[in-house]
């Protein structure tokens, strides 16, 4: 009980600091300032976990998380998980049958270590299919580019027009960095390279090198833009036909293990009566 208290006050301290912070601080960095100083205490704290227990800052920022964010809940998860075990001790002793202390103590241990990790994975699925998501998005933006390029339009004014046809995270996104570069005068192809880095879009920098070299050399990018966005959709196809085919192989396991059961349980008792057999 004591462990268990100590982690839910670690973690409800946490979250009033996570809900305290500015959400200022996350939109300085993309102009190019600083962020907002906060309690040297918690930084101190916070910046020890993220040292020893990093988490893909690509996977944060395609999923609009935060790592004070992504700590907090990792804590939490923790706790909770820890936990199980000490209700578990509470409830036997009760009940007058109480389970041994040490096997609780290590399971409430285990637990808490999967409860650690859990929020990770999580965020690590769900970053997966928002690439997925942003990159089919960005197929159909590249359409919309090379077609505003095919009727004459120019190169950043092709990119911004497009940008405002969707309303969807990939087209938002897109738009904030055109603004940003006209805000801080910065080139679009620029702003792009460094969104594709930062979120681990690989396709985002490509278009921008293509913007670049149609900008500043004046080539012609309209054939290009669709040959990309043509094998954007290929790539896609062949990751959803290789997923659906990992799902169907992944259905027959199922079977395996009920075969593998009926199995045991036919056998079982052949294999009494021999022992007995034999014992006797």
């Amino acid at each position: 009980m004591i462990l268990w208290g100590l982690f839910a006050g670690i973690g409800c301290v946490l979250i009033r600091k996570s809900l305290r912070r500015p959400v200022l601080a996350t939109v300085l960095s993309k102009y190019g300032h600083g962020t907002i100083a906060t309690d040297s205490r918690y930084e101190s704290f916070r910046q020890t976990i993220e040292y020893r227990f990093a988490v893909s800052p690509t996977d944060l920022a395609v999923c609009g998380s935060s790592s004070a964010k992504i700590t907090t809940e990792r804590l939490m998860c923790a706790a909770v998980c820890a936990a199980i075990p000490l209700v578990m001790i509470v409830v036997t002793t009760i009940g007058g049958s109480p389970l041994p202390l040490p096997l609780l103590l290590i399971t409430s241990l285990a637990l808490s270590a999967v409860g650690f990790m859990l929020p990770v994975l999580q965020l690590r699925s769900r970053a997966k299919v928002k690439r997925r998501e942003f990159r089919t998005s960005l197929s159909a933006y590249l359409d919309l580019v090379s077609i505003m390029l095919a009727g004459g339009a120019g190169i950043e004014s092709a990119l911004v027009a497009a940008s405002r046809v969707g309303d969807g995270p990939t087209f938002r996104l897109i738009a904030d960095s055109l603004d940003v570069a006209r805000a801080t005068r910065r080139s679009p192809w620029e702003i792009l390279a460094n969104e594709g880095e930062r979120i681990g879009i690989d396709e985002l920098p490509e278009l921008a090198a293509t913007v670049k070299l149609g900008g500043e050399q004046g080539a012609r990018m309209t054939a290009s833009l669709v040959a990309k966005a043509s094998s954007m959709r290929e790539k896609q196809l062949a990751e959803v036909e290789a997923d659906a085919n990992a799902a169907t192989e992944r259905m027959g396991l199922p079977m395996v293990l009920l075969f593998m059961g009926f199995l045991v349980l036919l056998g079982y008792p052949a294999m009494q009566m021999i022992s007995a057999g034999f014992g006797s």
